[in-house]
């Protein structure tokens, strides 16, 4: 007979519960909480503004979605993998989070990335359609664009919806909320003069990851105009959003608000959003409406809803870094322009990290010590 172990007294002999801090609520901050959440780890998240407010890079009325990468069939996979996960967010969290309406590429001659994600989007079993101009008019009247790429899977995600939506989220399983964090470790956090031991620290602060670790990496400066779009009526709602490669310009339909965002995606000039008066130049609302007023005329004279300058913290081939530091501080970083998408994704990847399994992403082009951070400025358009 199998004799029972007797039972410990004065002591549990079950694993502590581990604690981790995120340092940044934005988003990418907001969904490695909500994993190491679901792997049983208590954490705490500093950042000096509410989730879903302040100068960060997460906070805007919609952001593009896409999978299409030209060639490059790491990112469409991680792409497509985020929209899965971003699916499985939008049942948690009770809303929707994407809206579905196709990621346009005008194509012009000798553009290769457009013919280029077609190919490769049929090659991988994803949906994406060559179209003619008559195409193009006849499933979305009063775009002018000429011939066009669309990814099928594209669309825009609500960014104060789902950071708004995270914060109660978390809140309800338990994450702690502090303020601005002033001194950083692989194991510790000081904040407002008190000194807090984790497990592990994640670093996602965005264009204030310098603070606190050496990583290669630039800030510039990203003007924003958001054109009253009203006058489309319901033709705004099935609006894609859409791009143009060599110039960098872009639209993004919101809906709620009847505006659409016009801005260029290539890399602008240094700054950083601590002190910025955010204004924008007249030069550049010229070009973006005449943007606009290209492929849909009937807005050539819109009026101006808003300005705004949100801050690209980007790298040089503008790949993300997703790393850890020699003494265990595990940093993301660099995702500005294009890592809103991935963001379910990567939170899974760094939380991963900092618990110490291995990651379901390849990591070696994301290392925070690759040639290519010091090479030459690569463009990435949306």
């Amino acid at each position: 007979m199998t004799r029972m172990a007797p039972k410990s007294k004065g002591f549990s002999t079950s694993k502590p519960q581990q604690r981790m801090a995120v340092i940044g609520g934005g988003i990418m901050g907001a969904m490695t909480a909500a994993h190491l959440v679901e792997q049983g780890v208590s954490v705490t998240v500093y950042d000096p503004n509410p989730m879903g407010t302040g100068p960060g890079a997460s906070v805007d009325t919609g952001r593009s979605f896409r999978v299409h990468y030209g060639e490059d069939q790491a990112l469409i996979q991680m792409a497509a993998r985020s929209r899965n996960l971003w699916m499985g967010w939008e049942q948690k969290l009770g809303r929707p989070l994407l809206h579905t309406t196709g990621k346009l590429l005008i194509e012009e001659p000798g553009d290769r990335h457009a013919l280029d994600s077609w190919r490769t989007l049929r090659g991988l079993g994803l949906r994406a359609d060559r179209m003619s101009q008559g195409a193009v008019l006849e499933e979305w009247p009063g775009l002018h664009t000429g011939a066009a790429t669309v990814d099928r899977l594209g669309g825009v995600l609500d960014p104060v919806v789902i950071l708004q939506g995270l914060h109660v989220w978390l809140a309800s399983n338990g994450v702690e909320f502090r303020g601005e964090a002033l001194e950083v470790s692989s194991d510790s956090v000081d904040c407002a003069g008190t000194k807090t031991e984790f497990d592990r620290v994640i670093l996602t602060a965005g264009a204030w990851t310098q603070r606190w670790v050496d990583v290669t990496m630039e800030v510039t400066r990203q003007e924003l105009v958001y054109f009253d779009a009203s006058a489309l009526g319901d033709r705004l709602r099935r609006l894609p959003v859409f791009s143009h490669m060599e110039s960098g310009f872009y639209a993004i339909p919101t809906v709620k608000d009847g505006r659409i965002k016009v801005a260029n995606h290539h890399p602008g000039v240094l700054g950083h959003p601590d002190g910025d008066a955010r204004r924008v130049s007249a030069d550049f609302e010229k070009e973006a409406r005449q943007f606009l007023g290209r492929y849909i005329p009937e807005l050539a004279e819109a009026d101006v809803a808003r300005r705004y300058v949100c801050f690209y913290s980007g790298t040089a081939d503008r790949d993300f870094i997703l790393d850890r530091t020699p003494d265990g501080l595990v940093v993301g970083a660099g995702f500005s322009g294009h890592g809103f998408k991935f963001a379910p994704l990567i939170g899974r990847v760094l939380a991963q990290l900092a618990l110490g399994l291995d990651p379901e992403v390849d990591l070696e082009r994301f290392s925070m010590r690759r040639p290519a951070l010091r090479g030459e400025r690569t463009k990435l358009a949306v």
